[in-house]
């Protein structure tokens, strides 16, 4: 039979469950017919929230760099929403979706309405530089839109608390 020695926090935990039945003591038995731990699954459920904020900023760049290596031609009037734009606005739209569950799973609150106004504009983004893709030329004020809406969901992102 294997013992491994837990931390401080674990220790914490394991005598709020002895206190009602569970472990006993300050060493915990691993393995042996029980589901996985506790720790295990929350460190496993945190690195994957903080693998999918990862992606989801890399969305964010590819489809503000995007829009921001267009920024000279939009002055000539030339601009076009280029395959960066599409794929970064694809990418935020899946791993918000998977970020929001995943906090929803761990028990965390999430604020539906910002989630909903996020998802409303990301959308709108999306179709704009789905539809218009493949043209040549987008006007200013349309590639100017997608532009102020992206920086508009990133400031609703990070100062709506």
């Amino acid at each position: 039979m294997q013992w491994i020695r837990g931390t401080p926090e674990r220790h914490a935990a394991i005598r709020r469950r002895a206190a009602h039945g569970g472990t006993r003591g300050r060493w915990v038995r691993a393995g042996v017919g029980r589901r996985p731990a506790r720790w295990l699954a929350s460190g496993l459920m945190e690195l994957l929230i903080h693998l999918f904020v990862g992606l989801h900023i890399v969305g964010i760049a590819a489809l503000l760099g995007g829009f921001l290596t267009q920024m000279k031609a939009m002055g000539q009037g030339t601009a076009r929403f280029v395959p960066a734009m599409l794929h970064g606005a694809a990418t935020m739209l899946v791993t918000g979706v998977i970020l929001v569950g995943l906090h929803q799973a761990e028990g965390h609150e999430v604020n539906n309405v910002k989630i909903g106004v996020k998802l409303a504009l990301l959308i709108v983004i999306l179709g704009l530089v789905y539809v218009k893709r493949d043209d040549e030329r987008v006007e200013k004020p349309l590639f100017g839109l997608v532009g102020l809406l992206t920086v508009a969901n990133v400031f609703i992102a990070v100062l709506w608390t």
